[in-house]
């Protein structure tokens, strides 16, 4: 288990935490002066429902905060995602869709208006969004608490009020469990604020997120940029940067000079993330598998890949996992079925690949099917059905 598996974790439980020791010493404590009229099954649903208000709530706080410092930090927002609700922009006009995002509850992209646009307010305007909700819902439970001090409850007035309270403070816990996950100052198993603001002390890091949201930017938009930089020192930004470079050189067939390149982040392996690291090692072992002989790729796979690597590439839904375990399947394992497996999955991880690299990415995989039905022509791995 890696570094951020075990803090990833360690945050969980102590949300969790936080989660039991408010609802066992506060709401439960509030729940048992309140009568919903229709029994102990009415205040678990209804509580349940107060959770889930609370969430979208938060999760709805939290992007409006990002959208807000984004305006302030001289970005713009191409894309907000709340719980897998996306809006997005093409053209001129925003759309809705269904995507996936990098967060615990949802991701707002940004593209830099300017060269040096600084994402702090970005970062920290939906921490200062929860200070603020923390504030405004504190006085009133006070408040309401106080107006309810000598009362018995039985009036349709004293319950509300103190369904309010219990409101506040559910709102205030899902909101506090939400901000330490995403404020937390290290690297989780999703990118969150917290993280991106130690990485973003470092000026030469600024420089590179930028150039991060200007290429992610183009890419959703479906424009492919002839300027891209490419960094020698290796972080996750710096990583994903040069790895658009690297489908650069991949569509221009410059096998040598894309195998450079992933070597720079492969050597700098343990200062990258599993998923980044994942990403890169399977375009490095796309190009082998595809040039090389047996020999040469089976050795770079012992030496580069370990078995949660390799679990992981074969479990990941993204096209550079797929082909890469595509070719893993048939000339290393030789595992016809495996290889199907892989195939089975393309659909879906194109739908979830970025507009600017669906063309290229397919163009990618052709490469692959065509060296598998190269070296097991018995598979028919081209038709649809096994033969």
């Amino acid at each position: 288990m890696k570094k951020e598996d075990v803090i990833s974790l360690l945050v969980y439980v102590l949300m969790l935490v936080t989660a039991f020791m408010v609802g066992w010493f506060v709401i439960r404590d509030l729940f048992s002066n309140f009568d919903s009229g229709s029994g102990v099954g009415a205040n678990i649903g209804l509580a349940i429902l107060l959770v889930i208000g609370a969430i979208v709530f938060n999760v709805v706080i939290i992007e409006l905060g990002h959208i807000l410092g984004a305006k302030i930090s001289g970005y713009n927002v191409f894309s907000v995602n709340m719980l897998g609700f996306c809006f997005y922009k093409k053209g001129e006009k925003w759309k809705f869709k269904f995507a996936n995002f990098d967060g615990l509850t949802g991701e707002t992209k940004i593209t830099p208006k300017k060269e040096n646009a600084n994402p702090k307010a970005f970062s920290l305007i939906p921490l200062l969004f929860y200070v603020v909700e923390v504030i405004a819902l504190m006085v009133t439970f006070y408040v309401l608490r106080k107006l309810l001090e000598g009362t018995d409850y039985a009036s349709a007035a004293d319950r509300t009020k103190l369904l309010m309270c219990i409101l506040c403070i559910i709102f205030v816990t899902v909101g506090g469990m939400l901000t330490l996950y995403n404020i937390f100052p290290a690297k989780l198993d999703t990118t969150t604020d917290g993280y991106r603001l130690t990485l973003l002390s470092k000026k030469e890091n600024v420089a590179a997120f930028n150039e991060l949201m200007r290429i992610e930017g183009a890419y959703a938009e479906g424009r492919e940029l002839s300027d891209m930089k490419t960094f020698e020192e290796i972080n996750n930004f710096t990583c994903s940067i040069n790895l658009y470079t690297v489908y650069k050189y991949l569509k221009e067939k410059k096998y040598n000079e894309a195998s450079v390149l992933l070597d720079k982040m492969i050597a700098s392996k343990d200062k990258i993330d599993r998923p980044t690291y994942c990403d890169v090692v399977s375009q490095k072992m796309f190009i082998v598998l595809l040039n090389q002989d047996y020999e040469t790729a089976k050795k770079y796979y012992d030496e580069h890949i370990n078995q949660d690597e390799r679990r992981y590439i074969s479990n990941e839904l993204s096209m550079p996992s797929i082909r890469a375990y595509m070719l893993i399947s048939s000339i290393l394992d030789i595992s016809e079925h495996e290889a199907r497996y892989a195939k089975s999955r393309v659909n879906k991880a194109l739908k979830r690949t970025l507009a600017g690299r669906v063309e290229v990415e397919k163009e990618l995989y052709q490469l692959a099917l065509n060296k598998v039905d190269q070296v097991r022509p018995e598979w028919h791995i081209k038709e649809v059905e096994v033969k």
